[in-house]
C-alpha cells in the first residue's frame, strides 16, 4: 500500500503542532457544527487540570528546562526501575482503533512484541490499524455509525468535522477520574505536563481524552551539518546568510531546499520562515481579541523569503508535486541539504535512514527578532468508549503503563520490546536487533494510545543527541505558543477545509510567481471574508472562558 499522501504533509506544515495557519488547536479543529453551543467551554463549569507529579527518574547529562528544552541523555539509565505495581488487566480483550504510519503488524501468533505487551497488561489488545492515507474515511465512517464502539479511540490531530461532538455525545467523561488530584491514582498519566493537557483542551468544560504529548519544538528545519561545514554555512546566521547558503548548497542535481506540498496546497516550511522574521504563531492575543499571523508583515516577509528561494533555484524543482515521504528520502540521500519537517521526526527511524552518510542537525533561526514556533504539546489524544467506573479505571491503567516514563522497566517494554529478543544492552546501551526492525511500537503502534514525556537520547548517536539539546538551547527560549492552543471555534470547524485552501493556494501562487507579493492582501481579504474574522471572534469569546 503506498503510503505517501499530502494529509501526512498536512501534519508537518507545522510539525506536530497547529495543524495549519487557521486551525486554532487540535481539539477546535475537531469542533462543533452550527449547533456546537454543547461542545464550547464558555459558560461551563471548566474540570480542573490533572496535578502535575513528576517522576523523579534518572539524573540527565544536561537538564531540560520551562522553555521546552528537553533533558539530554547520553547513556541509557544503567538500572531502570517499575513505576506499575499491580496488576493492569482482568484477562478481558480489550479493542482499540489506532493510525499507523508504516506497514500492517505481523499477526499476534507470530508477534512476540504484541504477545509481551499483552503478557504485561493482562488484556488481549486487539488492535485496528488504520492507514494514515485512509485514517480521515475511516474514522468519518466510525464517527457516522451508530454500532458498537471500541474501548479505546485514537484521535490524530488532523481536523476531523464533528470529531468534538462525537466524543461529547458517545466516549467517556474522564473528569471525575483525572481531573485535579484525582489522576495521582494513575502515577505515569500524573508524570504527563500540563502543557499536553492543555494541548488537548476540553469539550464542554469536561476532559475527554489522555493526551498524547510531543516537544515544545514544532516545525524544524533538518538540515545536513556535514554539507553546511563544508561550505563553512555557520550555525547561527542572517537572513541573507540564509538565502546565500542554500545558494551555496545548490548545484550538480542537488538542491539546498527540499519542500513538499500540504493537503491544502501550500509549501511545508512557511511556519520556519514566519518564526525567523518575528511572526506571532498562527494567532496573537491582545486585550481580548485575536489578530491572525496571515495579516502581520513578518508573514509577508516569509513569503518574500521563499520567492527569493525559488528565484534563485535553490529549491527542488518538483516541490509542488513530491510526497513527504519522498522529500525525506530525498533529504536523507543527500539530495536536498535542507528539509521542513517535525521536530517528532528527530529520531533512531530518521538516522537509520541516514546511515552515516552526512551529520544530522537542525537549522536555527535567521531573523533578528525570532519567533520560533512552539507546538501544542501534543500529537493526538485517546478516548475511551463509556462503560462503568471499573473498566474505564482498567482503560486507565493500561494507558498510565504505555505512558510509563523514560528509565523505567515499563518503558523499555514499549519501546524497545524483549530484553535478548528486540534488544540488548551493555555499557553503552540499548542495541536493537533485526527482530525489532519487524515488530515495535511503530508497526503495532502502542506508543499512540500512551506515550512518556519525551527525553532526548538517541542511542548510538550521542553527537546528534547533544547537537540538537544544543539546538534547543539557542531557539526554544525565544519560542512562541499559539494563544488558540486548546480552544474551539465553530466557524473553523466547519470551515477550516475552505480557509486552508485559501491560505495555501495564495502561498503557492506567491511563492512560485504565478501571483505578485501585493496579492496577499488579496488572499487575506478572502480568508478573512470566507470565515476567518470569525474563527478570531469565537477564539476570542472562548479564551475569556478557559482563564
Amino acid at each position: 500500500m503506498d503510503h505517501r499522501i499530502d494529509r501526512r504533509s498536512l501534519l508537518r506544515l507545522a510539525g506536530i503542532g497547529t495543524l495549519g495557519l487557521t486551525f486554532p488547536s487540535l481539539l477546535s479543529a475537531c469542533g462543533a457544527g452550527p449547533s456546537g453551543s454543547g461542545v464550547s467551554n464558555a459558560g461551563k463549569d471548566l474540570a480542573p487540570w490533572p496535578t502535575h507529579v513528576p517522576f523523579p527518574g534518572p539524573a540527565p547529562d544536561a537538564p531540560g528546562d520551562d522553555s521546552g528544552v528537553q533533558p539530554l541523555f547520553l547513556r541509557y539509565p544503567d538500572q531502570v526501575v517499575r513505576s506499575v505495581h499491580d496488576p493492569v488487566g482482568d484477562g478481558s480483550d480489550v479493542t482499540v482503533v489506532v493510525v499507523s504510519y508504516g506497514a500492517p503488524p505481523k499477526p499476534v501468533g507470530d508477534n512476540r512484541y504484541w504477545q509481551a505487551v499483552n503478557a504485561a497488561l493482562g488484556v488481549n489488545l486487539k488492535v485496528v490499524v488504520v492507514p494514515d492515507p485512509e485514517y480521515g474515511q475511516k474514522m468519518a465512517t466510525l464517527m457516522a455509525s451508530g454500532g458498537d464502539l471500541p474501548d479505546m479511540i485514537m484521535f490524530t490531530n488532523l481536523a476531523l468535522p464533528h470529531a468534538a461532538e462525537f466524543v461529547q455525545a458517545r466516549c467517556a467523561d474522564l473528569s471525575e477520574f483525572v481531573g485535579g488530584d484525582a489522576v495521582k491514582e494513575f502515577p505515569n498519566l500524573a508524570n504527563l505536563p500540563t502543557y499536553a493537557w492543555k494541548g488537548m483542551g476540553r469539550i464542554g468544560g469536561k476532559l475527554h481524552g489522555i493526551p498524547l504529548e510531543r516537544p515544545m519544538p514544532a516545525n524544524s528545519l533538518f538540515v545536513n551539518r556535514t554539507a553546511m561545514d563544508a561550505a563553512d554555512i555557520p550555525k547561527d546566521w542572517t537572513t541573507e546568510q540564509y538565502l546565500d547558503a542554500m545558494k551555496q548548497l545548490t548545484g550538480d542535481r542537488k538542491w539546498g531546499v527540499g519542500w513538499f506540498k500540504t493537503l491544502f496546497g501550500g509549501l511545508g516550511g512557511i511556519t520556519y520562515h514566519a518564526g525567523s522574521l518575528g511572526a506571532p504563531n498562527t494567532w496573537s492575543e491582545g486585550g481580548g481579541a485575536f489578530t491572525s499571523t496571515l495579516t502581520t508583515p513578518q508573514f509577508e516577509q516569509a513569503l518574500e523569503v521563499m520567492r527569493k528561494l525559488v528565484e534563485a533555484g535553490t529549491h527542488y524543482p518538483d516541490s509542488l508535486t513530491v510526497s513527504s515521504t519522498d522529500m525525506q528520502s530525498h533529504f536523507h540521500n543527500g539530495t536536498v541539504a535542507s528539509m521542513n519537517d517535525g521536530f517528532g521526526s528527530v529520531g533512531l527511524a530518521t538516522l537509520k535512514k541516514i546511515n552515516g552518510r552526512f551529520a544530522l542537525d537542525l537549522g536555527r533561526p535567521y531573523g533578528p527578532q525570532a519567533t520560533p514556533w512552539q507546538g501544542p504539546g501534543v500529537f493526538g489524544y485517546v478516548t475511551f468508549k463509556k462503560a462503568e467506573s471499573a473498566r474505564i479505571k482498567l482503560l486507565l491503567r493500561i494507558v498510565d503503563y504505555l505512558s510509563a516514563p523514560f528509565g523505567t522497566e515499563e518503558y523499555e517494554l514499549a519501546n524497545y520490546g524483549v530484553e535478548g529478543e528486540h534488544f540488548t544492552k551493555d555499557a553503552d546501551g540499548i542495541t536493537t536487533t533485526g527482530l525489532y526492525g519487524q515488530e515495535n511500537n511503530s508497526l503495532l503502534p502502542t506508543k499512540y494510545l500512551g506515550t512518556a514525556p519525551a527525553v532526548l537520547h538517541l542511542p548510538g548517536y550521542p553527537d546528534v543527541a547533544k547537537s540538537v539539546h544544543e539546538w534547543q538551547k539557542a531557539s526554544l527560549p525565544r519560542s512562541v505558543r499559539n494563544p488558540a492552543t486548546g480552544l474551539r471555534s465553530t466557524t473553523e470547524a466547519s470551515k477550516g477545509a475552505q480557509l486552508n485552501q485559501i491560505i495555501g493556494d495564495g502561498i503557492a501562487a506567491i511563492t512560485f510567481g504565478r501571483k505578485p507579493p501585493s496579492a496577499w492582501k488579496d488572499v487575506v481579504a478572502q480568508w478573512r471574508q470566507a470565515g476567518g474574522d470569525r474563527v478570531a471572534d469565537e477564539l476570542a469569546a472562548e479564551h475569556a472562558a478557559n482563564r
